[in-house]
């Protein structure tokens, strides 16, 4: 019994001293975070959020001119204190880089007017006036739906139906070329 006490004693008098060693040592370094090389460091965008971000009347005029092109750049530049936007699309050959004034018209590349922004002219048109494609697109996007009103406008040289809704809600207006071609809005 003494020798279970005699044990006792000293493991309870050397047992502070552990304590006291494993405070005093220096706590281990902390592993140093993995270096990553990134190679992104600007803000990603794409050309459809670049295209929204364009005023209405340069979308009008690149709609009006190039439909439904794919779209791969759009750049805001200035040259000659000129300011105007450059859209490329993906095939060069069919769609060379259209440039396009702040008020809609086209420019040469030289920044010479090729043709003029469309004149801000509308007049309402009756459902049985339009064209047969027109008609066409109505009935199929929009079964059932009551017209509140049609506009035709004139976006650079094309013509464009613009179909208002009663039901604006559940119904967005339809941009409508006059062959049938439907615009798509941005959103």
């Amino acid at each position: 019994m003494r020798v279970a006490l005699f044990q006792a004693a000293l493991a309870l008098a050397l047992l502070p001293g552990c304590v006291l060693r494993q405070a005093t040592e220096p706590a281990p370094k902390p592993a140093p975070a993995p270096a990553y090389h990134n190679p992104y460091n600007t803000p990603l965008s794409t050309p459809g959020a670049r295209f929204g971000g364009l005023p209405q009347v340069v979308q009008n005029t690149v709609r009006s001119e190039a439909g439904t092109a794919e779209i791969v750049d759009v750049r805001k530049e200035s040259r000659e204190s000129k300011v105007f936007y450059k859209i490329s699309f993906r095939d060069p050959r069919i769609f060379p880089p259209l440039y396009v004034a702040p008020d809609g018209s086209v420019l040469n590349p030289d920044l010479t007017v090729a043709v003029p922004a469309p004149q801000e002219v509308s007049q309402e048109v009756k459902l049985n006036d339009l064209p047969a494609g027109v008609k066409k697109v109505i009935q199929e996007r929009r079964p059932g739906a009551e017209v509140a009103s049609i506009n035709e406008e004139n976006w650079g040289n094309h013509t464009v139906y613009v179909v208002s809704f009663k039901d604006e809600a559940h119904q967005p207006k339809l941009h409508v070329v006059a062959d049938g071609t439907v615009l798509i809005q941005p959103k």
